[in-house]
Formats: structure tokens, sequence, C-alpha cells
């Protein structure tokens, strides 16, 4: 069975018809706070509106298969980040786009009716920020990039910052968590969101102009043969997170150099090696955490940390809290 739902009634019934629904206005700041249990799945939605824009933080345990309908009445900029799972998304006469879990991306949409698809007996954890338009114009002219994507936007088209979506890379998983354990309320908690805002902004920035940069100037420096190597690298890493390895060794074992390793890494992935490996392990003892239930040593052992200690601090550093918050279920 498949629900088909117009997002409209469905947002408004999430905002107002839920007696545990939290409204909390601190300063010069609307936080929103609501759950929504359905026949076709739990929800948990937070938006915190700003002046520069709303943040809103998606959590989904979606039972029955979800079509999700929506008309934008007004043009949108939107700085998506798939946390979760894939999501299919699309426009009303167009093929659907699949968003693959931990990839990001800008996108500009101007009046469309569009759809979100979520699958039977999955999660999905979203984070977006819908910017305000004239924050975003107010830098044309900055930046070849970014006034690429404005001007497509500008023509009332549908615009993305990157034609694929990219990787979520290492800072910018720091960043959103900061967003998420802000430690400050008031016209402070204002000024720090909107200043953690812009640093994602820019980091986004940052990694599509390398992603282009990979085409333009470095097409050249690798060939097949080294593209493959640094793939072999990176699965080592996915498959290896208990058994990590320094950048030399790592090099030596798929066939290769550092230099060239930690150069073709950059520009295939936007990351470190060792952002990309630390990024990794971080994942995963989440996921241990969340669906495992297993104990803090067991957690740091798995993902290769012989030092307790050492694997609390790359955790809080990492995601903003320590695991003995996650183990309490506080974080979600």
């Amino acid at each position: 069975m498949k629900f088909n739902l117009n997002a409209a009634s469905f947002m408004e019934e999430l905002h107002y018809n839920q007696s545990d629904a939290l409204v909390i206005t601190s300063g010069t700041v609307l936080e929103t706070k609501a759950s929504f249990e359905h026949t076709f799945g739990d929800v948990r939605y937070k938006e915190i509106k700003l002046g520069i824009g709303n943040i809103l933080v998606g959590d989904y345990h979606i039972k029955e298969a979800l079509l999700l309908s929506s008309e934008m009445t007004e043009p949108t900029i939107e700085m998506h980040f798939n946390l979760g799972n894939a999501i299919r998304m699309g426009e009303d006469g167009f093929a659907s786009t699949d968003i693959y879990g931990m990839r990001q991306n800008i996108l500009g949409v101007q009046k469309v009716k569009g759809f979100v698809e979520f699958e039977a007996d999955t999660s999905y954890k979203t984070f977006d920020i819908h910017l305000s338009v004239d924050f975003v114009k107010k830098w044309y002219g900055q930046n070849k990039v970014l006034d690429r994507f404005i001007d497509d936007f500008e023509r009332n088209r549908t615009s993305t910052l990157y034609p694929d979506a990219m990787h979520i890379t290492p800072d910018m998983q720091r960043v959103i968590s900061e967003i998420s354990n802000c430690p400050y309320s008031g016209f402070m908690q204002k000024i720090y969101l909107e200043a953690k805002i812009q640093e994602l902004f820019i980091l986004q920035l940052d990694l599509c102009e390398c992603m282009m940069n990979i085409g333009n100037q470095y097409k050249q420096a690798l060939s097949p043969g080294d593209i493959e190597r640094i793939h072999e690298a990176k699965r080592y890493i996915e498959e290896h997170l208990n058994q990590p390895k320094t950048i030399i060794e790592l090099a030596h074992l798929v066939g290769t150099n550092e230099s060239k390793l930690k150069r073709g890494f950059k520009q295939l992935f936007g990351t470190t090696v060792f952002g990309y490996m630390q990024q990794r392990r971080m994942e995963q003892a989440r996921r241990m955490f969340i669906e495992e239930n297993k104990s803090v040593s067991e957690v740091a052992l798995f993902v290769g940390y012989a030092n307790l200690s050492n694997f609390t601090n790359a955790f809080k550093v990492y995601f903003g809290f320590p695991p003995t918050m996650l183990k309490s279920g506080i974080p979600y």
C-alpha cells in the first residue's frame, strides 16, 4: 500500500494538531518542535526561523510507502543535506532523482509542483536550510560558481549548485552538529546560528569549486589506473574501520604513493583521506549506539580505538557531544 499525501496539509497537521507540539520563542528566534504518528510511519520535525533562513530538521521512520506531493508557491533556495537513506525526489513531468545518504547540494526552485518518495520500512534523516533569496543574491558578482547558480535561478529554472549531489564533508558534519547543539539562547543564539549557516554555505561553495576544478584543471593528472587505486583505498577504509592504516601504509597497499593518494582522494571525493576515515568511523559508531545498543568500549574497539579516552574525545569533537549522551537518547 502506498500513501499519497499533500505536503501542505501534512505540515499543517504536524504543526497545529498535535498535543505534544512545542513552540519556543527565544528572543528573535522562533523554534517549532513536533512529533507525528500516522499509519504510514512516525515523524519528528523541528524548524528554527531566522533572518537569513529557516533550519528544518526531519527524522522519519516510514512503515508504509509514502508519496508526498508539494507545490512551491514562492521561490526557494535550499541547502539540502541527506543524513540518512537515499531519498527520491523530482518535479512533476520530469524524471525523479535519487539523493543518496551523506550527500548535499544547494537547490534553487521556482514555483513548481514536485514530489518526494519514501520507501516502506525505512528511516530517513534530513537537514535543510531554506535561505533568504535576498541573502543569496547579495553575493552576486563575488563568486563564479554562485553567479552561475543565481543566473539559472533568475531564469525561472530549477537550478543546482553542482550537477550531482556532493559528499557531506567532515567539516560540514561538524557544523551541522554545532547547529543542532547550539549552546546559546536569545539574540546570541540568533547570531551563532546565522554565523554557522554562513559557514556551512561557504563550505558548500568551496567544495563545488573543488569539484569543478577536478574536471577543468586536473582531469589529465589522474590516469584510469590512479582512479581505480584511489577507489580501492576508499573501499579499504570502509571495510576495515577497526584496522586503520597510516596514509603511507594505505598508499603502498593499493600500489601508489602518498602524494598521489592524498591529492587524488581530495579531487575525487572532496575530502582528505584522514577526514573520510574519521567520518566513516564516527558514523559507524553512532549507528552502533542507536541501532545495536553497544557499549562505548565495544564501539571504540570496533572502529579502531584501543584507547577509550581517545575515542570519547574524537566522538565529542566530531558530533559536539560525548557518546554517553547518545547512549542516553538525548541527541537524535
